[in-house]
């Protein structure tokens, strides 16, 4: 599963197709991901571009779980885009295990802050929201 995963990912297609169609062909792949499929994944995002993470990051709900959830967490150290599409897609992990983990890591809320110092008013809201939910 990680190689087709990977393959979507690294493809130079269109924003608009990949928001519109390859997003939901990457989703149901990572629903059926084994360990090994999220530590290749893992392992192989250092060399990736942006492009990539922020498409990435895109696919990942609470759906994935643990793992998907720790990959949105390391995206975090990524650019300030790569984060902000991880900080949107954290806002689906709204289980009170997940809730927990982000209430109780100060470099979430700090990265946070930092980004609204700079944010468009679209992102803006996003970061709002997602402090609100997470009762940052």
């Amino acid at each position: 599963m990680y190689e087709k995963v990977d393959a979507v990912l690294s493809e130079n297609s269109s924003d608009n197709y990949f928001y519109d169609d390859e997003f939901m062909y990457v989703q149901e792949l990572l629903s059926e991901f084994t360990n090994i499929d999220w530590e290749n994944l893992i392992r192989g995002l250092k060399d990736k571009d942006d492009k990539y993470k922020i498409r990435l990051a895109y696919c990942i709900d609470e759906d994935n779980g643990v793992y998907g959830f720790n990959l949105l967490l390391d995206l975090l150290n990524e650019s300030d885009e790569v984060a902000e599409y991880a900080i949107d897609s954290l806002r689906s992990f709204d289980g009170e295990e997940y809730k927990k983990i982000i209430a109780s890591n100060k470099q979430i809320k700090d990265k946070v802050e930092k980004l609204l110092k700079k944010a468009s008013l679209p992102i803006e809201r996003i970061l709002e929201a997602f402090l609100q939910q997470n009762k940052l």
